[in-house]
């Protein structure tokens, strides 16, 4: 029981952060547009990225999917990791490195559920 209710509530908090973050790419939020343009990235990407975070947060609402919301967010977050790390943004980088650990729980957290191990249970 209070490991379902743990694993709830980090799943609601990561949705949350990344309705957040996906909602301020693709509405255009000038400080978050502006670091793209710093970091040498088109507003193509800004728009690319807040997509897949928005999908990735629905993805998590769902036991079934949540393994695969999780892995997708982190391969974003590896990916900002990357970028905050060539960029010395070192503030930013700790929350990316909390974020990317969390969703590493959340996802094996969800696993048991997954979709992905049905398909796997199916074939034998």
């Amino acid at each position: 029981m209070l490991r379902t209710i743990a694993t709830w509530i980090l799943t609601i908090l990561l949705t949350l952060f990344f309705i957040y973050a996906g909602y301020k790419k693709l509405t255009g939020n000038e400080v978050t547009a502006q670091h793209f343009h710093d970091w040498g990235y088109g507003p193509w990407l800004l728009k690319f990225v807040g997509c897949l975070e928005l999908i990735g947060a629905l993805l998590l609402l769902f036991p079934a999917t949540a393994t695969s919301g999780a892995l997708l967010l982190c391969l974003i977050m590896t990916g900002a990791s990357f970028t905050l790390l060539s960029h010395q943004v070192w503030h930013t980088f700790a929350v990316t490195s909390v974020c990317l650990v969390l969703l590493l729980f959340a996802g094996y957290l969800r696993w048991n559920q997954s979709w992905i191990l049905g398909v796997f249970k199916m074939h034998n």
